[in-house]
């Protein structure tokens, strides 16, 4: 940085002094203003150098002490030595024996050495400014002096008294030194100012009111949404008392106690605010108090930014069409489940295992007012007691050994404004239970570990593959909550109930699984495929994907009887299917199974016969079978009703 980039005041009421400055400041090159007024004449200079950009300012005597008073900015006092003064008096003792000596405010210890020394009398004139300095002097002229050893003013006024005159002198030295010093303090105060402007840019920034003030409640930072907030118009209001603009200021009880009022719901200017207000404590002691100030509108919006970030990727993939079906039963749940996709009341699923329950759960959420929303989903068996409560519900710093440093939000707050589908609801922990019914009941969430509620706006739709009569019966799921969960009801029935989808299930998860594994689709003949009809099913969609997945891998592309017999047979092998209920065998269950089947088949074909004018080339083609198929089975049809 140039030196003559720093703008430095020199005011001083001798002229030989600021003569002495301007020698310097020509000889160094320096910039200075400079001005010979004295006193409190010398403060509305001093103010003008201040309103200019003047940094720092440099004066002498009782001139810098009644700058410094009076300026916001930085005054130096030029030293005058003990040298100096005794120089002075040394000079003057040669023009009388009596003398005065013009102190500013405090007398000057040790001269009565100097009058033992010089064989002098030395009266000290105590002045205050310009008229009690005139006083003193006069009053010195009175009891004898000849002489008045002081500064400008001093001199002006010996001179009006007729007294003989000796300056105070300050060497060129202790100038130079000075200037040195004032650069310094220059340098130093642009420095505070740029960290000053950064932090006020830093709490300007925020959308948050903020107000700082010392131990005694006078403001010393303010942000600019503070002062809107409290509809201050002033640029500048710190060094002013907190009360001036905020008669209920909590701060002050804050100073008072030594304690912290966090989350505090006031009313200001018929706006609702969250404030919180701090006690600054350093070194165990109290320095003063900081007060924010969150917009609640604000606060919500923030929170639901927050949340959805959140959930950013937990959405919903499957729609209502991804229930792939021509069978009545499946119809009518889809039916039902858009009309019950209109509310936000909790929608209870029950079917088997893998009869696609998660994906009803997905589409009734895609057709419903929350699609835009998160959609998340948890397995209520498949985690541990304590982990699924944290899970859902979440928990705040140091809850539990482990726990993640600031928290972690639940998923009933991740789902805000969306649904959370809630699987195995009936193997929900008992203890936790009464928290499961607080949220379906007030819609609010309490992590663990905290006592603060949290509202959420959610949709829960459950699902079960239990009679959840039996399991509140056995005790293991509360009546209370049954009833909440229980308010729209929709059951899924299992594959063997819908065996006329079999055929559209099989084309469609064998096109979904060759395309996974990039391979060509593979053909199963129609006598294959009655075979399948034929299976019970206990895994339901999920079990005929995972025999299909099989079949694909091992055929190569190409249809294979032999593989596919091979897997066929696998199914009769699982400990869950009934005995009997192999191929070879004839039991109720599976004669059940096949009227079923045949009817179902039946209202197909008499539906494609409809459809093609009872032609039946046309209608084997709709069906997906080849003509003789469907002779055979009107055949079979007709002899099975006589």
């Amino acid at each position: 940085m140039q030196r003559d980039d720093y703008r430095i005041g020199f005011i001083a009421s001798s002229i030989s002094l600021t003569t002495s400055a301007r020698k310097i400041a020509k000889e160094r090159n320096e910039d200075f203003i400079i001005s010979s007024k004295g006193l409190e004449h010398a403060t509305s200079v001093g103010k003008d150098m201040e309103a200019s950009g003047v940094e720092v300012i440099i004066s002498r005597g009782g001139t810098a002490y009644l700058l410094r008073e009076n300026l916001q900015i930085p005054v130096l006092t030029i030293p005058l030595t003990s040298f100096d003064i005794l120089a002075s008096i040394y000079k003057a003792s040669t023009s009388g024996k009596k003398v005065m000596l013009a102190s500013f405010r405090w007398p000057l210890r040790g001269i009565e050495i100097v009058e033992q020394l010089l064989q002098i009398d030395i009266i000290q004139g105590i002045y205050q400014d310009s008229e009690s300095l005139e006083e003193a002097i006069f009053s010195a002229k009175r009891e004898g002096c000849e002489v008045v050893i002081g500064g400008g003013v001093s001199m002006v006024i010996a001179r009006k008294y007729d007294l003989k005159m000796v300056e105070l002198e300050t060497s060129a030295d202790a100038i130079v030194s000075i200037i040195e010093d004032a650069k310094s303090v220059a340098k130093s105060r642009r420095q505070e100012q740029k960290k000053w402007q950064t932090y006020q840019s830093i709490i300007d920034s925020t959308s948050e009111g903020i107000i700082a003030v010392d131990q005694g409640g006078v403001i010393t930072a303010a942000n600019r949404v503070v002062k809107e907030l409290l509809n201050i118009s002033e640029p500048d209001i710190n060094n002013k008392h907190i009360t001036k603009y905020a008669r209920k200021a909590h701060i002050l009880e804050v100073l008072r106690k030594q304690k912290p009022i966090l989350n505090r719901l006031e009313d200001i200017r018929k706006n609702k605010y969250v404030s919180n207000h701090f006690p600054i404590i350093v070194d165990s002691g109290l320095i003063g108090g900081v007060s924010t100030f969150h917009e609640a509108s604000n606060l919500m919006r923030a929170e639901n930014t927050v949340r959805r970030s959140l959930s950013r990727g937990l959405v919903a993939k499957y729609c209502l069409e991804d229930l792939i079906h021509q069978s009545p039963l499946i119809e009518k749940v889809i039916r039902r489940s858009k009309r019950f996709a209109e509310s936000d009341s909790t929608v209870l699923i029950t079917g088997e295992t893998g009869t696609g329950k998660e994906i009803l759960a997905q589409g009734i959420h895609n057709v419903s007012q929350r699609k835009k929303g998160p959609f998340v989903s948890i397995n209520c068996s498949a985690l541990p007691d304590q982990l699924l409560e944290s899970e859902l519900f979440g928990y705040e710093e140091g809850a539990f050994t482990g726990s993640r440093k600031g928290g972690k939000p639940g998923l009933f707050e991740i789902a805000h404004h969306g649904t959370i589908f809630l699987d195995e609801i009936g193997t929900t922990p008992k203890n936790m239970q009464a928290r499961l019914l607080r949220v379906l009941q007030e819609r609010e969430v309490m992590r663990v570990g905290s006592d603060r509620l949290i509202p959420v706006d959610i949709r829960v739709i459950a699902a079960t593959n239990e009679d959840l009569n039996k399991v509140v019966q056995q005790g293991r799921l509360r009546q209370d909550l049954f009833f909440r969960l229980n308010v729209l009801n929709v059951y899924l029935p299992p594959l063997r109930e819908r065996v006329a989808d079999i055929p559209l299930l099989v084309e469609a998860l064998i096109k979904k699984t060759s395309a996974e594994y990039g391979i060509e689709p593979l053909s199963i003949p129609d006598a294959f495929i009655e075979k399948l009809l034929g299976y019970a099913w206990p895994g339901n969609v999920r079990q005929l994907e995972n025999f299909l997945e099989s079949l694909i891998l091992l055929s190569d592309s190409r249809f294979q009887s032999k593989i596919f017999e091979e897997l066929y047979h696998e199914l009769y092998r699982y400990p869950f299917v009934s005995q009997g209920s192999g191929p070879s065998t004839s039991n109720s269950l599976k004669e059940q199974l096949a009227r079923k089947t045949q009817d179902h088949e039946f209202d197909m074909i008499q539906k494609a016969l409809r459809q093609s004018n009872y032609n039946k080339s046309k209608a084997s083609k709709k069906l997906g079978v080849s003509r003789t198929t469907l002779w055979r089975k009107l055949k079979q049809r007709r002899m099975h009703s006589h």
